[in-house]
Formats: structure tokens, C-alpha cells, sequence
């Protein structure tokens, strides 16, 4: 089930935490009393000759959301399923009434108890964007390395070490000769 699919049934209505693979709601059980979602960018500034300042560049923020849910029927078992999405670092999908946001990093699980709450907790989630950092890997060939010794080895095969002779061998310090 893609993600348009799944939205379009009845959760699309409503503000709900899904699993991010299987986009089944994982806390139902809470009931979101305000959401807040913050999808930013900035322009790079730099100065240029003149002393002015310029841009040449759009640097998209991650997203940010704070739901404030308020849990009322089994808080212990409502807490602790976020408590392991938080402990586990479990991606989920955050969905609002206008949008989803896949990849969602839960930052903590604060609550509240009150007399003025009953049996009920306050609890001010917090969630960011998570994209992963993919390394990308390959060989410089040697005429992109100033010591050519340290491009890849790949293609030469085992390479052994030598003894150095008599005229290269390190004989002591430079200044060994000066003060004998």
C-alpha cells in the first residue's frame, strides 16, 4: 500500500502518528489538542567587494512538529508505545489534516500530570525530520592525489615493504652532526 492509497481512507481527516513502513497509526489511543508544523528555509548570505550582501543559495530546514496530545484512555500503555518509538529511534509518518510528513524523528517524550489533568496526561511531542547522510565511495585516480603512493591500491596487488639501503637510511636526528 503506497502512501496517496492509504490516505485517501478515513485518516486523512485526521492528525495521527503511522508506522512509516506500514503507515498503520501507532497511538491511537491520545487525542492531538494542537499541532504546529514548521517547514522553513533560509538564503545563504555572503559579502561581496562592494560590502554589500548577497545570496545564491536556498537552504531547506528540516521539518519540524510539536503535537500537543492529551492521553485519556490507558495512559501507561498510550505512554509506553511512544516511549519505544522515542527509545528505538522508530521513523514514523506524521499526518496533519492538510499534509504527511514521512521520516519523522520523535526528539523526546515529555508529559504532564496534573490534579486539574484526572487520570489523563498532557503530553508536548516534538518531532524532526530525518534524512539520512549517504556516503557516496570511489577511487581517485593518481593524478588527483598529491603523493601518488595514496590513490588506490585496488589494482596493485599485494605490495610489500622494503628495508631502506645504507645512502637512505635515517642516521639520527639533523642535528646529530652539528654538536659531536
Amino acid at each position: 500500500m503506497n502512501l496517496s492509497d492509504f490516505l485517501s481512507t478515513s485518516v486523512l481527516t485526521r492528525v495521527a502518528i503511522l508506522d512509516n513502513d506500514t503507515l498503520q497509526p501507532i497511538f491511537e489511543s491520545a487525542h492531538p489538542m494542537r499541532v504546529s508544523v514548521n517547514p522553513a528555509k533560509r538564503a545563504t548570505k555572503f559579502a561581496v567587494e562592494d560590502g554589500t550582501e548577497r545570496s545564491d543559495h536556498v537552504v531547506k530546514e528540516l521539518v519540524e512538529i510539536q503535537i500537543d496530545f492529551t492521553a485519556v484512555d490507558d495512559v501507561r500503555a498510550a505512554y509506553e508505545s511512544l516511549y519505544q518509538v522515542w527509545d528505538q529511534n522508530t521513523l514514523v509518518t506524521v499526518q496533519t489534516k492538510v499534509r504527511s510528513f514521512p521520516n519523522m524523528l520523535l526528539l523526546g517524550v515529555p508529559h504532564e500530570e496534573s490534579v486539574e489533568l484526572g487520570t489523563a496526561i498532557s503530553m508536548p511531542l516534538r518531532f524532526q525530520e530525518w534524512i539520512e547522510v549517504k556516503p557516496e565511495e570511489g577511487e581517485l585516480p593518481p593524478k588527483k592525489v598529491a603523493n601518488k603512493n595514496q590513490s588506490s591500491t585496488v589494482k596493485r596487488g599485494q605490495v610489500k615493504g622494503v628495508e631502506a639501503d645504507e645512502s637512505t637510511k635515517r642516521k639520527g636526528s639533523v642535528l646529530s652532526g652539528i654538536f659531536s
